[in-house]
């Protein structure tokens, strides 16, 4: 497979004003290396995107995202309800009738700004605004941006092209110091993660019943709370290398869920911020308060891989529907 990492540049942002249903993206060329998220997120900070950022995307490489790839665990649960696409939800977003203008870069992405922070997206070709469309909400690492990790996580550059969700990639930690990239805090951040979608359906028809929240690292832990909180928002939850334990109250979030919603979750052997030891307990504790649960176990570190997404986490999502 050739790898290959983003780099967006302001002098090459296109502005378009469309329709509901136009979602053309230019294409991306390859360059050197496959994104990867990297680091300990409670101490590793970077620069921050802004609410109408479209320059340079930082992508930080990890040095065993090839080993990350070989699995050396097995997968378990299950993942949830078939899928009929044939039936348009009666939980689908209204058909949007305004107009919405977006500035779109040179791989197709754009940023908008909800009610409570910005947010960077991605819409496929895919989109045709003549049906509601599933979601993928991700939520970054603190060692990573808004920008990055739409284009390595919830929108893998391998599967961008034919991928059949609106992928779009929460901004506004508030954790750290001002300016810097920051953790997530829960409690705090909560909100961004709903206004988000609900200012996506303004622009783009929505299946609210197929709304998948995604985490890598701090972006887990709050993807964890968020998702288990507002159980009736979302279709299911996709984790790497995070654990709910790092919440305060993982057993009252398992018991008070508003329904057993579906859980993929990939780990690493060597994650020395989310332990493997900690986060198989979590596992047990999950599935034993009767969630389908999908796990798996991969040679590495704590540094995520597009790999880790686009052959494991989102094809997990394809029958899942709440």
């Amino acid at each position: 497979m050739q790898q290959h990492s983003f780099v967006s540049a302001a002098g090459f942002a296109l502005c378009f004003s469309f329709l509901v249903g136009c979602g053309a993206s230019a294409s991306e060329e390859p360059t050197s290396s496959e994104p990867t998220a990297s680091s300990d997120p409670s101490t590793t900070l970077g620069a921050q995107v802004g609410s109408s950022t479209t320059g340079t995307s930082s992508t930080a490489t990890g040095t065993d995202g090839v080993a990350a790839g070989a699995a050396i665990g097995a997968t378990s649960g299950t993942t949830g309800a078939t899928e009929d696409t044939a039936i348009v939800s009666l939980n689908a977003s209204p058909k949007p009738t305004s107009q919405c203008s977006v500035s779109k870069d040179s791989n197709g992405f754009f940023v908008r700004t909800s009610a409570k922070s910005s947010y960077v997206a991605y819409v496929p070709a895919s989109y045709t605004g003549n049906e509601p469309m599933r979601v993928v909400v991700g939520l970054h690492g603190c060692s990573d941006t808004a920008m990055n990790f739409a284009t390595w996580g919830v929108n893998p550059w391998d599967t961008r092209k034919t991928q059949q969700h609106i992928g779009i990639s929460v901004d506004g930690a508030s954790g750290g110091a001002a300016g810097s990239n920051s953790c997530w805090t829960k409690g705090s951040d909560d909100a961004k993660v709903l206004a988000a979608v609900d200012d996506l359906a303004k622009c783009f028809w929505l299946d609210r019943s197929k709304v998948t929240l995604a985490g890598y690292s701090s972006g887990g832990e709050l993807a964890y709370k968020v998702a288990l909180e507002n159980a009736d928002e979302f279709d299911g939850l996709i984790i790497e290398d995070s654990g709910l334990y790092a919440n305060s109250n993982p057993d009252q979030l398992l018991a008070n869920a508003a329904w057993r919603l579906p859980i993929a979750h990939i780990t690493h052997t060597d994650d020395g911020v989310f332990p493997l030891s900690k986060v198989q307990a979590d596992w047990a504790k999950t599935t034993a308060a009767g969630f389908p649960l999908t796990t798996k176990v991969v040679a590495g570190t704590h540094s995520g891989t597009s790999d880790d997404w686009n052959t494991f986490l989102l094809p997990k999502i394809t029958a899942w529907q709440h």
